[in-house]
């Protein structure tokens, strides 16, 4: 007979990276990937490391400023225009962009 108190109590395994999954959580802000071509919107944040948000800081792409996807590359990812500049982002890279859409304009 075993004691329960010495018993071995199973254990989550981490998968590998160490980190457990989070919650699956229905994403309802929108990214850069969402916006079709010559749509114009404004950054509202970056969600990613800060040293991947350096290069884009660097060439100007700030919180408030206006982004207009006006083409893809061969390989799908996104060319935007900042500021009258293009700029070439990957895929992965637009999808950590938060944006958010111009109000119409009211008549």
């Amino acid at each position: 007979m075993t004691d329960p108190a010495t018993e071995a109590v199973p254990t989550r395994r981490a998968p590998r990276g160490g980190v457990h999954p989070q919650p699956s959580v229905e994403r309802t802000d929108l990214r850069l990937t969402d916006i079709s071509l010559d749509e114009v919107v404004e950054l509202v944040r970056f969600e990613m490391p800060d040293d991947q948000i350096e290069p884009l800081l660097e060439r100007g792409v700030l919180p408030g400023c206006r982004l207009c996807p006006v083409r893809r590359s061969p390989s799908g990812d996104p060319i935007v225009e900042v500021d009258g500049v293009m700029l070439a982002l990957r895929r992965e890279t637009a999808g950590c962009i938060c944006v958010k859409r111009f109000a119409a304009a009211a008549d």
